[in-house]
Order: structure tokens, then sequence, then C-alpha cells
């Protein structure tokens, strides 16, 4: 399903951002608070510990949704859904079409 909508991160926990299979999708950091961003291939998120992989959002930053998840994480085979992880509660503004 299309997703237009803010999404609220709990500290210290992968949060998914997709609430379906997507190509692209565009996250803004609405906080000054620094986020990572890490795909998978299907609805298991990350290992809490690994951050190896993911892209960085610093406070109030965009990832524009002009590349794919698989051109952002090439080394991850399917890459579908987009999983958030910051170290305090905060909100992203989450924008994507299904896959």
């Amino acid at each position: 399903m299309a997703q237009n909508a803010n999404v609220s991160l709990v500290g210290n926990v992968w949060t998914q951002l997709t609430n379906a299979n997507a190509v692209a999708v565009r996250v803004q950091n609405q906080e000054k608070h620094t986020i990572r961003l890490q795909a998978t291939n299907g609805t298991t998120p990350p290992s809490n510990s690994v951050t190896a992989g993911s892209i960085m959002l610093n406070g109030e930053e965009t990832l524009a949704a002009d590349l794919t998840l698989a051109q952002l994480w090439p080394g991850v085979t399917g890459a579908n859904r987009l999983w958030a992880l910051s170290f305090a509660d905060i909100a992203v503004s989450v924008s994507h079409a299904d896959a």
C-alpha cells in the first residue's frame, strides 16, 4: 500500500518505514537527531547491533526517492523494505509507492 505519512521511531529499535514492498522511498529526518537507514529483503528487521552498510541522515536531512533501494543498497539482494534506527524517540516523514 502506498504511504505518505510520519512514522514514529522508538529509540534503539529498528523501525520499518515501508508498509509494503517499495522500489524507492523518500525519507526526511524531521528532528535534530541522526538516524540510520537500512534496506532489507522482506519484513525481518536488521539486527540491533548491525549498522554496517547503513546510510546516516543527520538532523533535518532528506533522502530523495531519485535512486531505488537496489541502487542505494546494491549489497542487499532484492532490497524492498526500508528501516530506520535512532537513539531517541523521533518522527520521520516517509513517502513511497508500492513496488
